[in-house]
């Protein structure tokens, strides 16, 4: 193949100025037929050389009679592509290579070298070893903003509102809303995910939705930074809080767990419930027939959405959050009437 290109290159180079010769034998005195016989191998090639229809090193012998062969002086014709475009080709590759086997050695490097993981190991809690799974963080882990929205639209929460503007506390507890709200104000539902984001967090890219209520997108709209919105948790669950020992910065919520306690998800795939009250964890305990005491650990919603959005837990997906059950159905009944 390379003799025959380089046989269609010869031609298209020599053009109208005649062939090249390095080989002699051409007699300076060829008559004028032979010259225009010449001429019409020429356009024959000329022709072969366009259509790019030499196939093979047999049609090089072939022609090699009627004409002389011209050797190109780069030593790419010998040796493949030039200097510059190997090392180009070879930068690409490697580049793919890495880019393919990086997140696999980014993994192998974040695994914990001693220590066997499972579903209990999904959550922080105040009663873990301060040194347990420390310095874990994977990206594998780590939950999307929208799959977090997801998790907090579980828990249904109350504020009270009068005239299209809302109070700055937001229940978890419809009883302490009601028993906090005066005169012509109401008390109205929605759920975490159209405040914890925008206005407890005051972080951006939150998107009003048709399920956010109308005080929520004024109090977007308006939100300062002197505006400071909270977070009450129910009476019940900072007695839960106080009896395990659980403190808490000013506006988290604490959490309980409980050992060997699962769920089946979507999918079959197991959750692993955490309850904004210790009594809902310990009955949803008892209905699964275990006759042994219920083992409770503590978290709160900040440590638990700090170690979403990192990564820091293995299977931090597979955390679900868990309201007051009361307090749920009286969230659905309100909501139907909204």
């Amino acid at each position: 193949m390379k003799c025959a290109t380089f046989y269609a290159a010869a031609f298209a180079i020599a053009g109208s100025e005649g062939f090249v010769s390095i080989s002699g034998g051409i007699n300076s005195s060829l008559s004028s037929e032979v010259i225009l016989l010449q001429q019409q191998h020429q356009r024959v090639a000329l022709a072969s050389s366009a259509n790019l229809n030499i196939k093979s090193d047999t049609s090089c012998a072939k022609h090699a009679k009627h004409t002389t062969t011209l050797y190109m002086s780069s030593d790419d014709d010998e040796q493949g592509p030039g200097a510059v475009m190997t090392l180009f080709i070879s930068a690409v590759l490697l580049f793919f290579v890495v880019s393919a086997f990086a997140p696999l050695l980014d993994f192998a490097a974040i695994q914990p070298s001693n220590k066997d993981l499972n579903l209990g190991d999904a959550v922080v809690t105040r009663q873990d070893d301060n040194n347990k799974l420390k310095n874990y963080q994977s990206k594998f882990d780590a939950l999307s903003p929208s799959r977090i929205q997801q998790k907090l639209s579980n828990l249904p929460v109350f504020f009270i509102a009068r005239d299209g503007v809302m109070n700055t506390n937001v229940y978890f507890s419809y009883n302490e809303a009601k028993a906090a709200a005066v005169g012509e104000s109401t008390v109205k539902v929605t759920t975490l995910d159209q405040i914890m984001y925008p206005l407890i967090l005051k972080r951006d890219g939150f998107k009003a939705t048709a399920a956010t209520p109308i005080e929520v997108k004024n109090a977007i709209s308006s939100l300062s930074d002197s505006t400071t919105y909270n977070l009450v948790p129910s009476a019940a669950a900072l007695k839960d809080a106080k009896d395990t020992g659980t403190t808490l910065k000013e506006g988290d919520i604490p959490l309980f767990s409980v050992a060997r306690l699962a769920f089946a998800g979507n999918g079959g795939q197991p959750q692993v419930p955490l309850f904004l009250e210790k009594a809902d964890g310990v009955t949803s305990y008892t209905r699964l027939g275990k006759s042994d005491e219920p083992v409770v650990r503590t978290t709160s919603l900040l440590a638990v959405l700090d170690s979403m959005e990192r990564g820091s837990r293995p299977a931090v997906g597979q955390l679900e959050f868990y309201g007051n059950a009361d307090d749920v159905l009286k969230a659905d009944e309100m909501s139907s009437l909204q």
